[in-house]
């Protein structure tokens, strides 16, 4: 008997450790993931998607968010594709260039991406207000809540409604649209629940753009450029974002990547805003009046890029890549990175 008990004890360790080794990598799968975000791929620049989403999948990323501007829809669903067959979720959130005040792309789009409605299966909800719903909408992923706003026009103004003083920039009355101030409640319920350990804001327009001086809350169309209009909403929005631990909003529109730091116009909330890149041949320069709320931190001009976000644990890492102009045709791009930082899940700005 006193033979047989190592043996029984050994095979006993052995089987203990075949059985937690799953429970291992299941748990270090779920503490370590990345996810990415492209903007601005309107016009004639499906190749730079396509460059784009190929490194997606080379970086085994989990989900893709564009923050705006995909240009054509049926060019862009035949793109993802490779995003799909490698697993890979999309996201993607309206632009002016999705929008231009016609309700009909309001219903292009939705049919374009008619799993985003309800995010099925990722805590996912919109606002319960009409015509929102998957345009402006939340999901969440592994520890990560992820709420994406769109602002520009959605509905036709019922009798009476629409003001003549407000058009769009190619003079036609602008449509209704929900503002960041519509949104609040819903925004806080969602920072209030227990489904997450962090969260991160999305918009096509900028808190304060470097080149378009339009932005989250003006209204939709670009010749609103007082970057301090509305302060009372400007300062609800900072400070529910501060009070929940928000610390990044994500954002495209300004065809550049520039990171900086944001105040609220009261000067008592503060938010770290990344402009993520842009996949589109033009691009755009700084140009003033520049904002002394903003504090510039980095800035890539000039290339065609995207950002990934890789989630360890407790820790995050942003990576910003780039390469040279693709221009019109096709190319074997060589990616740069441009800029990086970490920052815990947790700790406040």
């Amino acid at each position: 008997m006193q033979l047989i008990r190592p043996v029984f004890l050994y095979f006993f360790a052995a089987t203990l450790v075949l059985l937690l080794v799953p429970c291992v990598l299941a748990a270090e799968s779920d503490s370590s993931w990345s996810f990415g975000v492209i903007a601005d791929s309107q016009g004639r620049a499906i190749h730079i998607t396509n460059a784009i989403n190929a490194e997606f999948v080379r970086h085994k990323v989990d989900f893709v968010v564009q923050v705006g501007d995909l240009g054509n829809l049926q060019d862009r669903i035949a793109s993802n594709q490779v995003l799909a067959e490698a697993g890979i979720r999309f996201y993607p959130l309206r632009g002016n260039h999705d929008s231009e005040n016609k309700i009909e792309m309001v219903a292009q789009f939705q049919k374009a991406f008619p799993s985003i409605h309800n995010t099925p299966g990722n805590g996912g909800s919109s606002p319960d207000l009409p015509g929102v719903a998957g345009l402006t909408y939340s999901f969440t992923h592994k520890s990560g809540k992820f709420i994406l706003l769109d602002t520009f026009p959605l509905l036709d103004w019922n009798e009476g409604e629409a003001n003549e003083n407000h058009k769009w920039y190619d003079g036609s009355i602008l449509r209704k649209a929900y503002t960041v101030g519509d949104y609040l409640p819903w925004i806080e319920a969602e920072l209030k629940k227990d489904d997450h350990r962090f969260a991160m804001v999305f918009g096509h327009k900028n808190l304060i753009g470097q080149n378009h001086k339009d932005n989250l809350f003006n209204l939709a169309h670009h010749d609103q450029t007082d970057q301090d209009a509305h302060p009372e909403m400007q300062n609800a929005f900072y400070a529910l974002l501060q009070r929940y631990g928000v610390r990044y909003y994500l954002s495209g529109h300004d065809h550049m990547y520039n990171r900086s730091l944001i105040k609220s116009p009261d000067g008592k909330s503060e938010i770290v805003q990344i402009i993520c890149g842009s996949a589109f041949q033009g691009f755009y320069m700084p140009k003033p009046p520049f904002s002394e709320r903003e504090t510039p931190i980095s800035q890539d001009l000039k290339r065609n890029g995207f950002l990934l976000v890789r989630i360890d644990g407790e820790r995050g890492r942003f990576e910003y890549y780039s390469t040279e102009p693709f221009g019109d045709e096709p190319k074997s791009p060589t990616w740069e990175l441009r800029d990086s930082f970490e920052f815990s899940l947790t700790e406040t700005l």
